[in-house]
């Protein structure tokens, strides 16, 4: 996991991002499955969810809201955060992106926004890309198995 989340930021990094730490953290995410499907389905539920996410604060900024106007979003969310992603891990990174990504334009106005709305899609795709690939690589030919068998039963 830690091999993982440091070629990750890495890759992240290389690609001239400023907060290589939202890749790691995809890897981290992904690799914390205990067998490769598990890793796979948060793959999965971890990239649509911030990219869906990150589509929300877009069309958040995009219209150029009051200060109070995003405190009352991040309190919604944070809320809505805490009650949905125990149950439901991609519906609660749709909420935590843009809560994140809110709270660091609120700290940081200059530096935040649609530039970092981007970093954290690209971010995202990094890291579970990374962390999808570290999950196959050492995954058991069992997991590989099980994954295969289950594909093939869905399309039948």
């Amino acid at each position: 996991m830690t091999l993982g989340s440091a070629v990750a930021a890495y890759v992240a990094y290389g690609f001239g991002g400023q907060h290589a730490g939202w890749a790691a953290m995809g890897a981290v995410a992904v690799l914390q499955g205990s067998h490769l499907h598990i890793s796979m389905s948060r793959a999965l539920q971890r990239t649509v969810g911030n990219v869906f996410g990150a589509l929300l604060v877009a069309l958040v900024l995009l219209s150029q809201p009051s200060v109070w106007t995003i405190i009352v979003l991040v309190v919604i969310l944070s809320f809505a955060t805490e009650i949905i992603i125990g149950s439901n891990y991609g519906l609660g990174q749709i909420l935590v992106t843009p809560m994140a990504l809110l709270m660091s334009y609120l700290a940081a106005p200059d530096l935040a926004g649609m530039a970092m709305v981007q970093e954290r899609v690209v971010d995202t795709l990094i890291g579970t890309t990374v962390g999808i690939c570290f999950a196959i690589l050492f995954s058991t030919l069992d997991d590989r198995a099980h994954l295969l068998t289950h594909h093939i039963n869905r399309r039948r």
